[in-house]
């Protein structure tokens, strides 16, 4: 025993037993003694050093178990019946003992058996006395924090408060916090540049010769944003607010029109002035989450907000629902919020086009940077028709013009077929079966994909 703690003993005064910074061995942990820490003798390895007490330490650890590991609760019937019934093991289930010693890697540090002797009951025994579980998850349970997140987001937009939410602002926060360094900028890898000479294609529908006609006089006006006061409810933008909307094919633009068979349909290209940069929601589930472990705080959450961004570009995308006027409220929140968050280092976002099956790729410009130039050809000859008339860059908000119309880039189409793809199923369960249960099946009810064209 060490000199003092002798002396101490014979007075009848007795410390509190402490634990050094040298005896454990994580990073999360040690770094509990830059603010905890004090100066002692360890009870592990009987040495003077920076230590703290033990009771904390365990404290803090039993904590994270609480928020990193998954319980009983965090289960759906299902997942337990898959474990318990029909003995899966797509899930890791493990008591207190196994959770410190192999998942929190903890089975070395000296101080694991008072670690395991001090846990609390509740992780021995759950409330029906029964030997307490936990189960790992890895963020794609069917209970994901954030889809639950999700869907107040939602309820919230559509019947609560849809101008000053508080909530939603926090909510967004917290999803798209991972897409944002140390330095509040955007990552690289979630960013995409448009360099001129890169194409992005418009297209609008002409109702008659006239209409194409006036089209083709006015480039930049007729293929740019649609004006504020005939701008009508879209996927991101709501009534009376006017963005650009493209694609990076030609062909999506055909079909994100909405053009049917015996349409009139003349579209263009449009190039950058100088570059575009765009928040590419194609590759979120690309970003990888927090270098964290089981003993970080937010390791559980970070992962359940990895797996939720892989999912949001598809309900972003998702087709308006029949009759249902509130059905892009959410999504033009969210892109409202982007606008207003990231502004500053992206001109609009990437999304995937739902009416091609997700094959083409849709762009979405902020308002401020929508407007277009045109500058007609120098060799253009004015007896060859209605001469496209040049417009100034200066737009509506007072800024240069990023995109011009490409020159010759113009065509005519007349749409002569629809192609519709479907999924058959045998049975009427299969088709009107929740995404849920779609999931849990899996190919079961999808028998094959068939084409039609009308």
């Amino acid at each position: 025993m060490p000199p003092h703690l002798q002396m101490a003993e014979k007075s009848g005064i007795r410390e509190e037993p402490m634990i050094c910074i040298d005896c454990v061995t994580p990073p999360p942990l040690k770094r509990l003694f830059d603010t905890l820490g004090t100066e002692a003798d360890c009870k592990y390895c009987g040495n003077l050093g920076h230590t703290m007490e033990p009771s904390l330490l365990f404290s803090y650890i039993y904590d994270r178990v609480a928020e990193n590991v998954a319980g009983k609760d965090d289960l759906s019937h299902y997942e337990l019946g898959l474990l318990y019934e029909c003995g899966s093991d797509e899930i890791a289930v493990s008591d207190i003992d196994i959770v410190l010693m192999e998942w929190f890697d903890l089975g070395k540090e000296p101080y694991f058996e008072d670690l395991c002797d001090g846990v609390p009951r509740e992780f021995r025994v759950d409330d029906a006395g029964d030997e307490t579980h936990f189960y790992g998850d890895d963020g794609t349970l069917e209970q994901n924090f954030y889809e639950d997140r999700w869907k107040k987001f939602v309820n919230d937009v559509h019947y609560k408060h849809r101008y000053f939410n508080s909530g939603a602002d926090k909510f967004l926060d917290s999803v798209f916090s991972l897409l944002v360094t140390d330095g509040g900028e955007l990552k690289p890898e979630v960013m995409r540049t448009i360099a001129q000479g890169e194409l992005l294609y418009r297209a609008r529908i002409a109702q008659n010769q006239k209409q194409a006609e006036e089209i083709i006089a006015d480039p930049a006006g007729q293929f740019g944003p649609t004006p504020k006061h005939l701008a009508s409810s879209q996927r991101m933008t709501p009534n009376g607010i006017s963005a650009l909307y493209c694609a990076l094919e030609r062909e999506t633009c055909l079909s994100e029109i909405r053009s049917i068979t015996g349409d009139h349909v003349v579209s263009t290209a449009l190039t950058p002035i100088g570059e575009l940069k765009l928040l590419d929601l194609t590759v979120l589930d690309r970003v990888e989450p927090p270098d964290l472990t089981l003993l970080d705080e937010g390791f559980r959450d970070s992962l359940h907000r990895k797996v939720f961004l892989g999912s949001l570009v598809k309900k972003m995308s998702r087709p308006k629902a029949r009759n249902d006027e509130l059905s892009y409220l959410s999504t033009q929140v969210v892109f409202e919020y982007l606008r207003l968050r990231f502004g500053k280092y992206v001109d609009g976002l990437v999304f995937p086009s739902v009416q091609t099956g997700e094959a083409g790729t849709n762009v979405v410009l902020f308002p401020e940077v929508s407007r277009l130039l045109y500058e007609p050809p120098a060799n253009s000859d004015p007896a060859d028709g209605s001469a496209p008339k040049a417009v100034p860059a200066e737009n509506l908000y007072g800024s240069s013009a990023r995109l011009v119309v490409v020159a010759d880039s113009i065509q005519f189409h007349k749409i002569t077929a629809i192609e519709t793809k479907a999924k058959h199923y045998d049975h009427i369960y299969g088709l009107f079966m929740s995404e849920l249960n779609s999931k849990r099946l899996g190919p079961i009810f999808e028998m094959r994909e068939v084409k039609a064209e009308g």
